[in-house]
């Protein structure tokens, strides 16, 4: 009995290259008694895999896009190295969650079925413990932050945020005063609060003062303040990384160049 109910399509994936490579092995041949689930080999565990380096893949492309923007700010690129590093470590997970949604990057794909298979992967889900292990390392992400930041994604598209408004909310995010040991806190500062003033100021040009709308922004910048890095890095790289340190890996994506 297939341990995820795909027996089917199994059955037609078995002679799949590709399959063949994923799950480095062979289904017991029909008439043999079945292995213990922890070494049966599942297709939806090849999905699953599939899905976690396509949202790795594109979770890499956007943050590595965020750090070229952020290396082309001109006041960032005048504070002291020390200063840029520990601002990109406090700043480098509501950055991407907000590049992904500039980007429309979906955590659903179009053949991934209810509930999604990216959902499994992240999850501490009954059936993801029936299935085969596979080299995705488990994340441990809990279930209300992985369904917070996919909510969030969703929820970011109707404002139909502008150029602009990104560029604000990223400056924003960016130059954060609280990282301790900043050498130019008060410089920081001020530039946050610059970046939240040309906000203001765009939504009350552009959108005549709409208060709805900034109020949604304002939102939207709180949310990502308090975005849980380990549950973003959890999401988007620990799937593939497993327990390699994640904030090495992007600082070495900063550093590169």
């Amino acid at each position: 009995m297939s341990c995820c109910g795909c027996k089917a399509s199994e059955d037609t994936a078995r002679s799949s290259i590709l399959y063949s490579i994923l799950n480095r092995g062979s289904p017991c041949p029909r008439g043999q008694p079945e292995t213990s689930a922890a070494h049966q080999l599942c297709f939806c565990a090849s999905k699953r895999k599939l899905v976690a380096i396509r949202v790795f893949k594109a979770a890499s492309e956007v943050l590595a896009k965020t750090f070229r923007f952020v290396k082309n700010v001109p006041c960032f690129r005048g504070l002291p190295a020390g200063d840029q590093m520990r601002l990109v470590r406090k700043s480098w997970a509501p950055l991407l969650v907000l590049g992904m949604v500039q980007e429309s990057v979906d955590l659903d794909t179009p053949e991934t079925p209810q509930p999604s298979l990216l959902y499994r992967i992240l999850t501490h889900s009954k059936e993801r413990q029936l299935c085969a292990p596979t080299e995705i390392q488990d994340s441990g992400v809990p279930v209300r932050d992985a369904e917070g930041i996919q909510m969030f994604l969703v929820g970011c598209r109707g404002l139909r945020i502008s150029v602009k408004e990104y560029v604000f909310l990223k400056g924003a995010i960016l130059f954060t005063p609280e990282v301790l040991e900043l050498e130019c806190r008060e410089y920081v500062q001020a530039l946050q609060g610059e970046a939240e003033r040309a906000l203001y100021e765009h939504v009350r040009t552009v959108h005549r003062g709409n208060a709805g709308r900034l109020s949604r922004l304002r939102a939207i910048l709180n949310t990502l303040r308090a975005m849980d890095p380990d549950a973003v890095a959890g999401l988007f790289f620990r799937p593939v990384t497993g327990t390699s340190c994640v904030d090495e890996h992007v600082l070495a994506m900063f550093y590169e160049r």
